[in-house]
């Protein structure tokens, strides 16, 4: 998963284009999707045919994911407190990581990765919350009405 976050300034539109070709999958906020285009000079359907997945997060708003020709909105779950965003994107990353390890489809994946990013805003710091899959799984199934397995 290509994954530039803040480092995405320092690299040309040449290198951009390098490493879309080079992936399998490109997560990136919207700020940063935007600069991937004005960089690269390819339009979002562009991008997103050079990949299985692309995946732009858009803070409150959700998230979209494109793949397969399809695009799938991905709702924000609603944190029970806001506390620290600090490694919240770390957190949706990682359950698009699980989600496509696991096999899950595309919403599902998209889903549980809103729910980590929900779970850890709630939480100081960056690794200072814990849950169990069984928790997530409740959770889950709490904010969208089916269980995954």
């Amino acid at each position: 998963m290509f994954d530039p976050g803040q480092q995405l300034p320092m690299f040309s539109g040449e290198e951009l284009l390098s490493f879309i070709d080079q992936a399998t999958y490109l997560a990136a906020n919207d700020y940063e999707f935007e600069m991937i285009v004005d960089r690269t000079g390819l339009t979002l359907e562009q991008i997103a045919s050079r990949l299985d997945a692309l995946v732009i997060t858009r803070g409150e708003k959700g998230s979209e994911i494109y793949a397969g020709g399809e695009r799938y909105d991905i709702p924000v779950v609603p944190a029970a407190s806001i506390v620290d965003p600090t490694g919240c994107g770390d957190a949706y990353r990682a359950g698009l990581l699980y989600g496509i390890a696991q096999g899950y489809d595309w919403k599902t994946t998209g889903r549980l990765a809103s729910l980590l990013g929900s779970i850890k805003i709630g939480h100081q710091g960056g690794q200072n919350h814990k849950f169990t899959p069984s928790e997530i799984a409740d959770k889950f199934e709490a904010a969208f009405g089916y269980r995954f397995k």
